[in-house]
């Protein structure tokens, strides 16, 4: 069980790198290309900054601050990984690990991250926003480790 989590994680980490890399491809200007159901559409975003664009321009703490929060990821899931008995919260680093590492290693090598999924939703708020599916691993990380905790407190 231990290399599955582990390779859920590596698989997670290059899935979205590989979408990344696609949508870095598209045309420059080509504009969003909307999904069917008019719910969501794809359009590419160099996100310089956290969630929002928020601290643009400062690159070097954000990969300093996520790079911490990445390695903290990590050492939880190997912590998870040598627990036994604990497979929705492992499942939970695995995807938040695996989201964490792709972002990260866009700030890395890119000086950016890649965005590249708007909603079209009645919240203006969201519609501005773009995401990438390692913001959803993220997501899906965080709520597998609260069902994983069962409400209760664990080491």
């Amino acid at each position: 069980m231990k290399m599955f989590f582990a390779g859920m994680t590596l698989a997670l980490f290059q899935t979205d790198l590989a979408i990344k890399r696609e949508i870095e491809e598209l045309p420059a200007g080509s504009g969003e290309q909307m999904l069917p159901g008019g719910f969501a559409g794809v359009t590419r975003l160099h996100n310089y900054g956290l969630a929002g664009s928020r601290w643009a321009g400062h690159t070097t703490g954000i990969v300093r601050g996520t790079g911490l929060v990445t390695a903290g990821c990590i050492g939880m899931l190997i912590h998870h990984l040598v627990t036994p008995g604990q497979e929705i919260r492992t499942a939970g680093f695995a995807f938040l690990t695996g989201g964490a590492l792709s972002n990260l290693y866009d700030r890395c090598k890119r000086g950016y991250v890649v965005d590249y999924i708007r909603f079209h939703t009645p919240f203006k708020r969201l519609n501005r926003l773009v995401f990438n599916l390692a913001d959803f691993f993220i997501f899906i990380g965080a709520v597998l480790i609260c069902l994983g905790n069962g409400g209760h407190s664990q080491s």
